[in-house]
């Protein structure tokens, strides 16, 4: 084992490559693939050891990509996976979103990636019967998101992966992940066409038993045109993006956001915060000391 540990660590890149490249020897390969997972703590565990670990009603092998270990293992993605007492994959070397696109199953179980859209866990006619209901009751904050969103989304859709985060940004099943949209940005030659098409596309998916987006819905309810909700939603989608692996196309606009939400947590009157260095951004956010109050 320990020997095996020493020659991983030096040849793990290349046995990768195999995966991606030799499609004649990419089962036999895969029988070498380490990786760490939700259930394997400090050590790394083997795929066919990960299929031994299964749950009896479970058709599918889930991982998620990243840059770290630490990175992913508390992620937003993996919250309802855990749960369920079903074990993640943790595929942390940039090679592996090349050689995961190639292995798409092992040993007759499709390998499933938590970060994408369409996301299917066991579940029984009850989990069913509620996520149904909460896309009912949702159905008019998830148009109203979309409309104030834009094009900055494709959809706002009701979330059955989350548990204790308010929502997340997932990608289409065949667009690159926020991981891979990270290693491609870090590329000096890199295509910059395929950069356009390949580049996620990104859905909203929120939480439905989450307090925020309960109170965001009443609030859309009430009025939709509000300042407040508009401004909400900006927020949300900004630290969403963030909180899943994107990068923000305006970071400045952001902060100016956050320093205003400060300055007002601080007590700063209003005329004080316009003035300052974050310009007029303060009568976009204003209305939230409102639903403080509220």
């Amino acid at each position: 084992k320990e020997n095996y540990k020493k020659f991983y660590e030096q040849f793990s890149k290349n046995l990768k490559l195999g995966i991606h490249e030799d499609s004649t020897n990419r089962k036999k390969l895969a029988d070498f693939l380490r990786y760490y997972t939700s259930q394997s703590g400090d050590e790394v565990s083997s795929l066919k050891n990960y299929v031994s670990r299964m749950k009896e009603n479970q058709k599918d092998i889930y991982y998620i990509t990243g840059e770290s270990k630490e990175s992913i293992q508390n992620s937003a993605f993996v919250e309802r996976v855990k749960k369920r007492g079903l074990e993640v994959v943790y595929m942390i070397d940039p090679i592996d979103e090349y050689s995961v696109q190639q292995l798409k199953e092992y040993e007759g179980k499709n390998l499933v990636c938590v970060t994408k859209e369409g996301l299917q866990l066991p579940e029984d006619e009850d989990d069913k019967k509620k996520l149904e209901e909460a896309k009912s009751q949702f159905e008019g904050l998830c148009k109203v998101m979309k409309e104030i969103l834009d094009k900055k989304v494709e959809k706002v859709v009701v979330s059955n992966r989350l548990v204790t985060s308010p929502y997340c940004i997932v990608t289409s099943q065949y667009g690159w992940s926020a991981n891979m949209e990270r290693i491609m940005k870090a590329q000096a030659l890199r295509d910059t066409s395929t950069m356009g098409y390949m580049a996620a596309k990104k859905l909203l998916e929120i939480n439905p038993d989450h307090s925020i987006i309960i109170n965001l819905k009443e609030k859309a309810n009430a009025d939709k045109n509000d300042k407040a909700v508009k401004d909400l939603c900006l927020l949300l989608f900004e630290t969403s993006l963030l909180a899943s692996g994107f990068t923000l196309e305006d970071p400045t606009s952001h902060a100016n956001r956050i320093h205003c939400m400060i300055k007002l947590g601080l007590g700063i009157d209003e005329d004080e915060c316009a003035a300052g260095d974050v310009g007029g951004v303060i009568q976009e956010i204003s209305p939230l000391e409102d639903e403080e109050e509220d």
